[in-house]
């Protein structure tokens, strides 16, 4: 029995060494009529200023997703960051997250970002 079992050990180690890899290079991803998992829901592309440390503008900040928790614990990504209330990254100031936008001081100024509806863009006003 111990044979067997140290046989078999052996016969799955050498088959995993020589099998290569899983995938192939160039492999396509066919959705059978579904949706593509890696193409994001909404907003498109990432900017290609990402991150809040070096912003100039408002338009540069993007709204990507909010997360509603217990009370303290909701929070927003803006341009590939998690952020919560009363945060404060340079000239942005993170006043209030609600369900489908987030209030911030920029430079100031208060601006309302709203998050994009499936396949839309995000904006401030």
């Amino acid at each position: 029995m111990r044979y067997l079992s140290a046989l078999l050990a052996l016969s799955i180690i050498l088959a995993a060494a020589f099998a290569g890899p899983a995938h192939a290079e160039g492999t396509k991803y066919e959705s059978f009529n579904r949706r593509d998992p890696f193409v994001p829901l909404v907003g498109g592309e990432r900017p290609a200023n990402s991150g809040l440390e070096n912003i100039s503008s408002v338009g540069d900040i993007r709204l990507e997703g909010i997360a509603i928790g217990a009370k303290d614990k909701t929070r927003a990504i803006l341009n590939g960051e998690i952020v919560k209330e009363n945060d404060k990254i340079g000239q942005l100031e993170i006043k209030k997250i609600r369900k489908k936008e987030v209030i911030i001081l920029f430079a100031g100024a208060e601006h309302t970002l709203t998050l994009p509806e499936e396949g839309g863009d995000s904006g401030g006003k």
